[in-house]
């Protein structure tokens, strides 16, 4: 019999954040959820009393607060930028990424360490290189595969913009996890590049019955319903802020109180 995680990430990134998420492992269908420890603090003791749920590392490398790195230019890293950073700013990137696992291990004290990215940073080879040397020191068991499988597309989503940006996106992690050799990173069978920012109870019924049609037993559907409000719009940078406070997540979040997907997951075996 198969598992599946209906995952979230970006928990412990503002009040807001946390709190939605949180809510949506309480009430809701979240079984699994990636935790930033670079942010807010204070949700982390509310989500460590669950024991039965899914806990993962999320590296934040593109939103670091500023009061964890001097340098200036640290602070304004996207996906891009850290592929082709220079020795040295790779060396304090480094130390960041050591510095928020071992903050990690003091708050949740995982028995066995899993590890995933914020923007998927952990497949850039350089990061990928250090975390897999890494393995035995920190005893990390898992890190998230995002070299995701290509679903056939719906019509619709040929003409959708986001898609097309999504399959890019999914395209270029794929040469990077293929440049790196296909590294075995024990993860479940995963999916939510190609869908991010657009899941809905549709895609998510698509990609169970793509699982199940391939035989995957062990399988992960990312989502992002943690949204935050005007109130935390300095917490963010302008772009970030639209991100985090966009319509698409907050239908994300209500569809994590949907009993149709609740019976889909329930039946994923």
């Amino acid at each position: 019999m198969g598992k599946i995680y209906f995952h979230a990430d970006d928990y412990g990134r503002s009040k807001e954040v946390s709190k939605n998420i949180l809510n949506c492992v309480v009430n809701g269908n979240i079984n699994s959820v990636s935790i930033m420890v670079n942010h807010e603090q204070k949700y982390h003791n509310k989500l460590k009393k669950f024991k039965n749920i899914n806990k993962r590392l999320h590296i934040n490398l593109t939103e670091i607060p500023k009061k964890n790195i001097k340098d200036y230019h640290l602070n304004k890293l996207t996906f891009l930028k850290l592929l082709f950073l220079n020795e040295t700013k790779k060396q304090k990137i480094l130390n960041e990424i050591d510095k928020q696992i071992i903050k990690f291990k003091k708050i949740y004290k995982p028995k066995e360490l899993k590890i995933d990215g914020h923007e998927h940073v952990h497949m850039i080879p350089w990061i990928l290189d250090h975390l897999l040397k890494s393995k035995m020191y920190y005893k990390i068991v898992e890190l998230r595969n995002s070299n995701e499988k290509l679903m056939m597309p719906r019509l619709k989503d040929l003409f959708n913009p986001k898609y097309i940006r999504n399959l890019i996106a999914c395209l270029v992690v794929k040469f990077l996890y293929n440049f790196n050799k296909r590294p075995k990173l024990n993860a479940p069978q995963f999916s939510g590049i190609l869908y991010s920012g657009m899941q809905s109870l549709e895609t998510v019924k698509k990609t169970l019955f793509f699982f199940k049609s391939n035989k995957y037993k062990n399988c992960e559907i990312l989502i992002h319903p943690g949204y935050t409000n005007k109130k935390e719009k300095l917490k963010f940078k302008k772009d970030y802020f639209e991100f985090y406070n966009s319509k698409n997540r907050k239908d994300e979040f209500n569809l994590c109180f949907s009993k149709e997907l609740k019976k889909q997951l329930s039946q994923f075996k």
